[in-house]
């Protein structure tokens, strides 16, 4: 009677634990386990893993993608068809990740397709250090700005792109190498005058302040503000105006106010009126 309940209570711990046979190989015992198949576990089709499931293991790259993700803020499965097959033995890391070209062919042409030389983490693709490989290639992706500090030479033009764009996209203000012209000058004003890869390209708008000008030009525009002449009253865009350097004639305001016999006297105005800046007039005494 005893063996039997031996037995019996001996079948039952069967079904809830694993039986431990051993198996003789090359001489030896080899302990082998034998688990009890769980057929109710494996007859569901599990569903696809959110990006947020999956972010729960990989926090890093879900705020990359969060914060700098851009255009690849998308389902994983998307991009990583396949999970958790890497091999240390194998070594198939490049045959187990996506490729750039499955979805991009090409974007910056047969020149640049080393992409994860200038995009290290394709998790935030569009933040990129200014590593020499993406120095290199500026010009190829940016032609106009390359062309422009060439063709028209300034202290812009020695300086190396990363002096200023840090990292790529990153676009400096001003005040980070330059003062301002005038006291209280909004530094977001600098680019309406200077265009960035050709500063001495100057333009201006004829609202542009006459402080501004005089940053440059002090000796003349402190003579111009003492003038009595009505010249003292115009902005010195409205006679300088579209461009830098320019020197208008008088007769773009005055027209021709002489008579013909003076003028063919006295062909310069500029011979009588003296100076332009501080015009003699006539000053009646009180």
């Amino acid at each position: 009677m005893l063996l039997k309940r031996t037995s019996a209570i001996l079948g039952m711990l069967s079904l809830l634990f694993a039986t431990t046979a051993f198996a003789a190989q090359g001489g030896k015992k080899v302990a082998t386990v034998e688990i009890p198949v769980n057929q109710e576990m494996y007859s569901a089709t599990p569903t696809p893993l959110t990006p947020a499931q999956c972010a729960q293991c990989h926090e890093k790259v879900f705020g990359s993608l969060k914060t700098a993700g851009g255009k690849h803020r998308f389902e994983c499965q998307k991009c990583h068809t396949s999970f958790h097959s890497y091999n240390p033995k194998k070594g198939n890391w490049d045959e187990i990740m996506p490729k750039c070209d499955s979805c991009h062919a090409k974007p910056h042409g047969q020149a640049i397709t080393d992409c994860s030389n200038c995009h290290s983490d394709p998790h935030a693709p569009k933040k990129m250090g200014m590593t020499t490989r993406l120095v290199n290639a500026c010009g190829q992706c940016h032609a106009g700005p390359k062309e422009q500090v060439v063709k028209f030479p300034s202290k812009h033009s020695k300086l190396a792109c990363q002096k200023c764009h840090t990292s790529h996209g990153f676009k400096p203000a001003c005040s980070a190498c330059h003062k301002p012209h005038y006291q209280g000058q909004e530094f977001s004003t600098c680019i309406k005058c200077h265009p960035v890869h050709k500063p001495r390209e100057i333009t201006y708008e004829k609202t542009t302040p006459a402080v501004a000008c005089g940053a440059c030009h002090g000796k003349v525009f402190e003579k111009w503000k003492k003038t009595p002449s009505l010249h003292g009253k115009v902005n010195c865009a409205n006679c300088h105006h579209t461009r830098h350097k320019y020197v208008p004639q008088c007769q773009e305001c005055h027209g021709t106010p002489h008579k013909k016999e003076i003028l063919e006297k006295f062909p310069k105005c500029l011979g009588c009126h003296l100076d332009v800046h501080d015009l003699p007039v006539n000053q009646k005494k009180k």
